[in-house]
């Protein structure tokens, strides 16, 4: 009976602790849209990992560099940056999320607005949590779109 109970809670601390590593995956993700929204370059060279890759909605991809100097020089402007309906999964250290939402802003080149799929991949980096990709793709809305199998544009 002490070994049932023992064992019971081995699992459920093991529980709290994967709820725990999903919880902060979420939080980098919160961070990093809001980041991106305001504009803030400090939040931004924290949580972008040196490897960073940004793909837009139209294709352009971007490194760190880059990408944080288009926010800087207001070539790309974000009003909306929503991730909803997220899906998350262990590859190795690290951890890819995906999810639908939306997005409005400016951007040279330009870039399309609306229902995406967004792609995120998060890994460990100094003991701190980064992003080291970003992905948007344009959707189209469908009937099973609501839990995130939205058809690709």
């Amino acid at each position: 009976m002490k070994f049932l109970k023992s064992a019971s809670l081995v699992f459920a601390l093991v529980l709290c602790l994967s709820a725990s590593l999903a919880q902060a995956k979420a939080d980098t993700v919160a961070l990093y849209t809001e980041a991106v929204m305001t504009g803030d370059i400090p939040a931004l060279e924290t949580l972008l990992a040196p490897n960073y890759w940004h793909i837009g909605a139209n294709g352009h991809i971007e490194d760190k560099e880059h990408f944080i100097q288009s926010i800087k020089n207001k070539e790309l402007v974000v009003d909306r940056l929503t991730i909803i309906n997220v899906r998350t999964t262990m590859i190795g250290g690290a951890t890819l999320l995906t999810g639908n939402g939306s997005f409005k802003g400016t951007a040279v080149p330009a870039l399309p607005e609306g229902l995406m799929r967004f792609t995120l991949v998060v890994v460990k980096n100094q003991n701190r949590d980064q992003v080291v990709l970003f992905q948007a793709t344009p959707v189209v809305a469908s009937t099973d779109c609501r839990d995130g199998n939205c058809k690709i544009q």
